[in-house]
């Protein structure tokens, strides 16, 4: 089911931005940063990079729900199976340390002179002095999250620990020292069935899996760290932005559903997923980089339109604040 949100507006014929000095606010966001963003723009002026600038912010609040899904989503899958598979609510503990163990030996292997500077316990050989414990990037996250619990006099039972871990040690459960054809005492590819119910043998191999999550995790850290988040090696233009972006939602939805398909049905029904399809669209782009939100429609207009989209064609919904209301219009490629 769809739901559509819709003001009309009987006397306005067209809605646009409020024109802005658009010096003054290049001054507060700065030359540096609004350059960067003259790549989806037409003619590259100051007016198009600031619209190009508020679109990205516009498209981090769009992505930003379905990425929390995304992580929410996939630690308790893995968290459950893994309870399950090891019948141990704190399996993380015993793991990490495990896999810890196979990173020094791999580390170790490549710079064979950093062992006189580093040891590890139950690996080592040879004497300690002088030396300092190495830890792998996945205890130290773990070690963090507990001291995060203890400063916030919380109790450090699994579930807390799990919920406090960032999104990276979850992405890193899929790299190679988490997979074992020929033991049970690894995650892959002992989960796959438990965590990706949904997915086919070939589509929830760590490697896939691993491969999908990765750009998905690049754009969430240049969500949080304000970064232009369209900015990819492989992009070089607002097409190829917009295609970036857009694999990125497909494989999010992917992800989700073969974990759950009820969580992706919950993301369709309540238009999150949606939003963020429309507004990772070259239309809303274009209505930013223009300064044109909305454009009227007469009823006959409005009630056929929606007649095409309860037959299966798309319309794609957009939103902007006017004087402090929130309007959620529809843009009918008018």
């Amino acid at each position: 089911m769809t739901y559509a949100f819709i003001t009309i507006n009987s006397t306005s014929r067209e809605g646009t931005l409020q024109p802005h000095n658009n010096i003054a606010i290049e001054a507060y966001i700065s030359k540096a940063r609004l350059k960067s963003y003259i790549a989806l723009t037409d003619n590259g002026t100051l007016g198009e990079c600031i619209g190009a600038y508020v679109w990205n912010k516009r498209v981090g609040a769009a992505l930003f729900p379905l990425l929390q899904c995304l992580e929410v989503t996939l630690r308790n899958g893995i968290h459950n199976g893994a309870s399950a598979h090891f019948n141990n609510s704190a399996w993380f503990e015993p793991l990490t340390k495990l896999a810890g163990h196979d990173y020094f030996n791999s580390f170790m292997t490549q710079y064979p002179h950093l062992s006189n500077d580093f040891y590890r316990k139950s690996v080592s050989t040879g004497s300690r002095k002088s030396k300092k414990i190495w830890t792998s990037r996945h205890e130290s996250m773990l070690k963090q999250a507990k001291e995060k619990l203890i400063s916030g006099h919380k109790p450090q039972h699994a579930d807390a620990i799990v919920a406090e871990l960032m999104f990276g040690f979850w992405v890193g459960m899929f790299e190679k020292n988490y997979h074992d054809l020929n033991t049970s005492d690894r995650l892959w590819p002992n989960l796959e069935p438990m965590v990706f119910p949904n997915l086919l043998p070939s589509e929830r191999r760590h490697g896939s899996v691993h491969k999908k999550l990765l750009p998905i995790k690049e754009l969430r850290n240049r969500v949080a760290h304000h970064e232009p988040i369209w900015k990819h090696v492989s992009v070089g233009n607002s097409v190829a932005a917009i295609k970036m972006l857009t694999a990125i939602i497909d494989d999010i939805v992917f992800l989700i559903n073969g974990i759950s398909r009820e969580r992706a049905e919950m993301l369709h029904e309540s238009g999150i997923e949606g939003m963020a399809r429309a507004i990772c669209r070259k239309e809303s782009l274009d209505f930013y980089l223009t300064g044109r939100i909305s454009k009227e429609i007469s009823l006959r207009r409005l009630k056929r339109d929606l007649l095409r989209h309860i037959e299966g064609k798309s319309l794609f919904p957009f939103t902007f604040s006017n004087a402090g209301k929130e309007t959620v219009i529809i843009n009918f490629n008018i």
